[in-house]
């Protein structure tokens, strides 16, 4: 009898190939969904160094992830295409910032009539969403997802040739609950954008001043579980 999980194991091992050729031409840029990173993680990264693959589980979990997003893309393209608002909307986008070496896709951009709109697309799981939007919430979240959306603003301003005007960008999460498909959007501060900015001047600045960061210096890393969930963890980073 065949083994379906491994079969799908493989199948997702080569999306993952495929989803890396996209960004073939800018090897030693940086990945805008990789904001707020530990600053040694991203020099592993940049300096090709060969990352552990997920196991199964992880991997299925990222997937359908990616699959509400492709279902919620499609949505975008379609309610685009009989839209007669004077609206552009941006879909699975490609950002480039040159001056920074960050390069990504954003998942939804709306311009309408001068004021710009980002969104980006997360799954969650209950407890997630419990720290979320429950009566509890969670007073220090992280910041990784924020500093993502910041990063698409600035290269939609870029691309559409703006000011950093942040009163001029509204930015938010669009949250999917993966256990019920409840969806939620969260708002978050356009001050994200000008954080994103000195997120990837400091990185470049370190990088180069510094070559490989030492642990336990400056951003390295930015929180202490980072290091549990490393893809590069193996090489020197064991037992941190």
């Amino acid at each position: 009898m065949i083994n379906i999980q491994n079969i799908y194991h493989e199948f997702l091992l080569n999306k993952g190939k495929e989803h890396k050729e996209k960004y073939k031409e800018f090897k030693g840029w940086f990945s805008a969904s990789t904001a707020g990173s530990c600053f040694r993680k991203q020099w592993y990264k940049i300096n090709d160094y060969e990352e552990i693959q997920p196991e199964q589980r992880p991997m299925r979990l990222m997937r359908l992830g990616t699959l509400v997003h492709k279902d919620l893309e499609e949505a975008i393209i379609e309610y685009n295409k009989s839209n007669d608002e004077q609206v552009s909307v941006y879909s699975e986008y490609r950002i480039k910032l040159p001056d920074l070496k960050v390069v990504g896709h954003l998942d939804l951009a709306v311009d309408n009539e001068g004021k710009l709109y980002v969104y980006d697309i997360k799954t969650a799981h209950s407890f997630k969403w419990k720290k979320l939007f429950g009566r509890n919430v969670d007073p220090n979240p992280s910041t990784n997802y924020q500093l993502q959306l910041g990063t698409y603003a600035l290269g939609m301003l870029k691309h559409l040739e703006r000011e950093e005007d942040s009163d001029n960008v509204e930015l938010g999460l669009i949250w999917y609950k993966k256990d019920d498909s409840m969806m939620k959007t969260q708002i978050i501060s356009s001050e994200w954008i000008k954080n994103a900015f000195y997120y990837w001047v400091e990185l470049n600045e370190t990088l180069e001043e510094q070559g490989k960061p030492e642990i336990g210096s400056y951003n390295t890393p930015v929180y202490k579980w980072e290091c549990r969930y490393c893809p590069f963890h193996k090489i020197e980073c064991q037992g941190v």
